[in-house]
Order: structure tokens, then C-alpha cells, then sequence
């Protein structure tokens, strides 16, 4: 289904559930939303499950408009309210993690609970790391999964360009964007909290999960050891044990 917020048509894959809950499922960079379904369909029991193609990461145009990464936080609570909905478990990937780290910083009366899959939006040394935009396919593949070869042969010539124009479109907006780094505010965070990583993740280091887990009271830390940057496609059902546990967590807070 299409929705309209702040101007900007906005793609989403929803699943309908029994429960009271709400979650909000945001990829990475050169995903798509339909990379949530296994784990949406999962979870359905808990609620209604939306999951949103992030303009400007998932193959189409970069909107109009479009000058910073913090405005994808209103523009993911803008799909929110058209939904009717205050609060949502934000699940997020790489990207879609950082979407969700910085709407619990800021808006934290919209968010019930955080899944955080590989997250950006927090770095430990004095600069960020920059997203490789000119490593080789063959590179950047070994960064992403931890058997690239799995999945290279389901991979399109579109796709592949599709992830490096996000990954440079990434850059450019984080150069543009005054916060990047979510490090001195994660114990502001006072929500049930999984963070996933994958053991061997090439681009954000299995240390920062730590981190993150370390500095949100209460959360809880799953390393997967067969697993890189997007475990939700490599260990999909860990993910979806895991994610199960937040959501009950979430349900039982209310």
C-alpha cells in the first residue's frame, strides 16, 4: 500500500495481526521492505506489522526536499499517525536502526520497544566510519554476508547498482546531517531493548552492538556467530526467537 506523509509518497508492506501491538520494520541501505516479511509474518500475532521502503534507499529517486537523515524520523512517525497509532516497537537494520535510535532520543513517547539490528548511528572512536562506496562488489559483499556466495547469484545488475547509489546518497546526507552520533544518549533509553548483530559484520564492528547493549538498561545482546550485516536475512529464525521475546517483553510492560 502507498501512503502520503509530509508531501512524499511512501511505499509499505503491511501484515494485519490479532494483537494490540504496532511494529515498525525499517531496512538498511539498498533494502526494500519486503526484506522484513518472514519476520513480520512471524510476529503478527502481537499486532499489526509495517514495514516502510525508506525513499531514497530502496531503488527509487531521492525525494525533493530531502537534505538530512534526521528528517527520516518524522517521516516514519508521519506513517505512524496515519495509522492512528502513538507508540510502535521500531525494528530497525543498519539504517533503519539509526531511524530508530534517533526517534528514542528524541520522540521517545513513540516508541515502545527497540529492535536494533546492526545499527548505525553510534561510533566509539573520535570519527565515524564511512560507508564504502568505491570497495569492490567482491569486498563489500564479504562485509554484508557472511556467505556472500548464498545469495551473489540472487543478486541483480540493478540491484547492485541500487546499493551502491544508496550507499553514496548515505554518505552525502550524513555529511549534511548535525546528529550522527547517539553514543552519550543511549541511557536516556527506557524501553525493551534487543540488539542483534551478526559476529561477522564488516561494516558496522560486533564491538558497537556491545556497546549499545551495554549502555540501555535492561537490554539484551544476541551475537550470531553465521551471520554478517543483515542477520535477519542470514539467521532468520534466531531473529524471529529473538524478536519474539521483545515483542512479549513489550506486551507485558503495557
Amino acid at each position: 500500500m502507498k501512503v502520503k506523509v509530509l508531501g512524499h509518497q511512501l511505499s509499505l508492506y503491511v501484515v494485519e495481526g490479532e494483537g494490540p501491538l504496532t511494529g515498525l520494520f525499517l531496512h538498511a541501505v539498498g533494502g526494500t521492505s519486503k526484506m522484513w516479511a518472514y519476520q513480520m509474518r512471524h510476529l503478527k500475532s502481537f499486532g499489526r506489522m509495517i514495514s516502510v521502503d525508506i525513499p531514497g534507499f530502496s531503488g527509487d529517486k531521492m525525494p525533493a526536499g530531502i537534505s538530512s537523515l534526521s528528517q527520516y524520523v518524522e517521516l516514519m512517525t508521519g506513517v505512524l499517525d496515519e495509522f492512528g497509532v502513538e507508540q510502535a516497537v521500531w525494528v530497525g537494520n543498519s539504517l533503519g536502526g539509526r531511524i530508530s535510535l534517533e526517534t528514542a532520543a528524541k520522540h521517545p513517547e513513540r516508541v515502545a520497544g527497540l529492535g536494533l539490528l546492526c545499527t548505525a548511528g553510534v561510533w566509539l572512536g573520535e570519527q565515524r566510519e564511512k560507508m564504502p562506496t568505491e570497495a569492490p562488489k567482491e569486498e563489500f559483499d564479504k562485509a554484508v554476508f557472511y556467505q556472500p556466495e548464498k545469495f551473489s547469484m540472487v543478486v541483480t545488475d540493478a540491484g547492485k547498482r541500487q546499493s551502491l547509489e544508496s550507499r553514496r546518497r548515505y554518505e552525502l546526507l550524513a555529511d549534511q546531517t548535525e546528529d550522527m552520533n547517539f553514543r552519550d544518549r543511549l541511557h536516556e533509553i527506557d524501553v525493551p531493548t534487543h540488539v542483534i548483530w551478526g559476529r561477522h559484520d564488516g561494516v558496522i564492528q560486533v564491538e558497537v552492538g556491545e556497546y549499545i547493549a551495554n549502555h540501555i538498561a535492561g537490554a539484551k545482546l544476541l551475537v550470531l556467530e553465521e551471520a554478517a550485516h543483515i542477520p535477519q536475512v542470514e539467521q532468520p529464525h534466531a531473529v524471529n526467537a529473538d524478536l519474539d521475546e521483545l515483542f512479549q517483553a513489550v506486551r507485558e510492560r503495557r
